[in-house]
């Protein structure tokens, strides 16, 4: 953890806000760009696992997942979250994303109900194109589920969270996969 909601980084570049969540092995938290005064968020690796004998190889995962959106945001893909930088504060990394207003499927599903279908086959299509995109680039995302895709005001779904995305093995289908699964998860 970088520090507590006010707390500015990059040279005052950056302040923290709220956190909006935490996974398996990172913080998520909204911030702001002071100079261009928008919201961005910043991923960081969780300070619990400091002393797992495993760390470093976490944060070689956490630079990869850098690396890997840093890849696709050269070409943009319009579904899926855009990096912005990748610094170190204080000996941690700091992963910065566009913000991306909205909720994700499980929000709206838990909210609204099921979601009929002549809603969710058009996100479910524009997600498939970002994971057929990611594919492109030899990467299967391995955590395409409602819960990594968000659902702007505008009804423009974007894929975040590529924490445990991989390299894609040779001769396999993993990214069909994928969408198969959101298929089913967002129709219980």
């Amino acid at each position: 953890m970088v520090g507590n909601e006010g707390t500015k980084l990059q040279s005052r570049r950056y302040e923290i806000g709220e956190i909006l969540g935490r996974g398996g092995f990172g913080i998520i938290y909204k911030a702001k760009h002071l100079e261009l005064e928008e919201y961005v968020v910043i991923k960081t690796p969780d300070k619990y696992w400091k002393d797992d004998s495993e760390y470093n190889r976490y944060i070689a995962q956490f630079k990869q997942e850098a690396q890997k959106l840093a890849n696709f945001s050269s070409d943009s893909h319009p579904h899926i979250v855009r990096v912005r930088d990748l610094f170190q504060e204080e000996k941690t990394y700091c992963l910065v994303m566009d913000f991306i207003p909205g909720k994700n499927l499980f929000q709206l599903v838990k909210q609204r109900g099921t979601i009929p279908e002549a809603e969710i086959v058009p996100y479910i299509q524009k997600i498939g194109e970002a994971l057929a995109f990611v594919h492109g680039k030899g990467v299967v995302h391995r955590d395409a589920h409602p819960g990594n895709i968000i659902i702007q005001p505008n009804g423009k779904p974007i894929l975040i969270d590529f924490g445990i995305a991989k390299d894609i093995i040779p001769g396999t289908m993993s990214w069909g996969r994928e969408v198969i699964r959101v298929l089913l998860l967002t129709n219980k």
